[in-house]
């Protein structure tokens, strides 16, 4: 069985230096520790491809790195059993020695913000997960998806909803664009919360093929760094509350400062990690 740790790097010089300071390291030393083999997709090595032309090259891929997974399948080079652990490049994992083992075709954590988040998702490669790939990537699914118009609880509106990877997800799994109230609260984690004719997976396809973690895998939001220490209010997106204490990946998603230096001082790369 084959075990892959992917990231794709595709930042501005700034963000890609600090990246390759702090995070590619500890990619590097967790692949190690896990035996993950590390592939990095950066400027040098990976050209964006053009799935959407209605989408910016960022927008893309986003959606590239599910063509490469359907290219690494189609081509032999990983096959049913073997596993990809998916990383965005601004997650810094700050509890080295905690590792899932990916049991199920589809594998990801509902984060602080309340969504089914692809910040952090493994996939074991089986019948569900190859299909799941196909549908992220089909052109005219998107084009179906994208002209439907879905009630948003975010801004209790119904109209047409910016379709990216992770929202083709949630068409697959019927699940709504936005709950205020804990998707761990809803039955069946939300799963056929909005379901459609667009809807492709069912119940029982669901619960049998997808693994939902706690949101310590993929936290967003932090009271002590988010939160309004004024009004002692968390952010509004704060929704699955958690600690630092029980964060195991930190994921500065939707623009938030980078906070790996101060990271990196509280959560240092141990000698003990060496011997790997």
């Amino acid at each position: 069985m084959k075990r892959f740790l992917t990231t794709f790097v595709l930042y501005d010089p700034q963000r890609q230096a600090l990246y390759e300071k702090y995070i590619r390291p500890r990619f590097q030393k967790y692949a190690d520790m896990h035996n993950l083999k590390f592939i990095e997709m950066n400027h040098s090595n990976f050209k964006i491809r053009t799935l959407h032309p209605e989408f910016n090259q960022r927008e893309n891929m986003h959606f590239n790195r599910w063509m490469l997974f359907k290219d690494l399948l189609d081509n032999g080079s990983i096959k049913d059993g073997d596993v990809i652990y998916n990383y965005d490049a601004d997650i810094f994992i700050n509890k080295m020695d905690e590792f899932i083992e990916a049991e199920k075709g589809f594998t990801y954590a509902i984060d602080s913000g309340n969504t089914h988040c692809f910040g952090f998702f493994a996939l074991k490669i089986n019948e569900f997960s190859r299909k799941l790939i196909n549908a992220i990537i089909d052109r005219e699914r998107w084009l179906k998806v994208s002209q439907y118009e879905f009630f948003n609880e975010h801004n209790n509106q119904k109209g047409k909803w910016h379709i990216a990877d992770q929202q083709m997800y949630y068409t697959c799994a019927g699940i709504k664009p936005h709950s205020w109230q804990s998707f761990y609260e809803i039955e069946n984690l939300g799963f056929h919360s909005y379901p459609t004719e667009h809807t492709l997976f069912s119940l029982k396809e669901l619960n049998e093929n997808v693994q939902v973690l706690p949101t310590e895998w993929n936290v967003t939001q932090l009271y002590d760094e988010t939160g309004d220490h004024t009004t002692g209010k968390p952010n509004t997106y704060d929704i699955n509350r958690t600690t630092p204490e029980k964060t195991i990946y930190r994921h500065f998603a939707g623009g938030q400062p980078w906070k790996f230096e101060e990271y990196s001082i509280k959560y240092p790369l141990c000698l003990e990690y060496d011997k790997y």
